[in-house]
């Protein structure tokens, strides 16, 4: 096992620790919230463990993704991270991990790029030219199509969609969508 996959897992760990304590502190015990289900899907199928690690390191947004009211979270698998791992030397940073570990802010508006206010279910979003993030940033659509554009033209595919929890949906993407590029960290 590599060095990267056990720091991985060792954080992933301490992440759903995070995650489990601010979401139970926030959330009615009845709910089952997107940070539950997200979880019970890593659970069984270990799709979206750098996102709750990722998450688990923003307290706020875990809180927010755990919390009442509706929200819609377009959810990049794994493997969306590791292709993100390969646009990233193009900004002199060798992984997700050197790239949070340096610009923490921007890893957080990449986190909210990924949740919009509102209960969006496919139905809703398939038509829509455009949707607003949490971020106040948009993603685009060709509507009728499977597919959203980040603001710096990458396509997401939706994987899976109408994933329900009590207080909004899932929908899974293929990419990790980008609000805007990182700062360069080449010399």
């Amino acid at each position: 096992m590599s060095i990267y996959r056990k720091s991985l897992i060792g954080m992933v760990a301490a992440a759903s620790l995070i995650v489990s304590t601010v979401g139970f502190a926030k959330k009615p015990e009845d709910q089952t919230t997107i940070v539950d289900v997200a979880a019970a899907i890593n659970a069984e199928t270990e799709e979206f463990s750098i996102l709750l690690l990722a998450a688990g390191l923003y307290p706020d947004i875990v809180a927010y993704l755990d919390g009442r009211g509706q929200r819609t979270l377009f959810a990049p698998t794994d493997e969306a991270f590791g292709r993100l791992n390969d646009i990233l030397p193009l900004f002199c940073y060798a992984d997700v991990l050197e790239l949070q570990a340096l610009q923490p802010d921007y890893v957080a508006d990449v986190l909210t790029y990924h949740a919009a206010k509102g209960r969006k279910d496919a139905a809703e979003v398939l038509p829509l030219d455009e949707i607003r993030m949490l971020s106040g940033d948009f993603v685009t659509r060709t509507p009728g199509s499977l597919v959203i554009t980040d603001a710096i033209g990458r396509d997401a595919n939706l994987l899976a969609v109408d994933v329900p929890a009590d207080n909004g949906i899932i929908h899974v993407i293929s990419e990790v969508i980008l609000p805007y590029p990182p700062q360069s960290n080449c010399p």
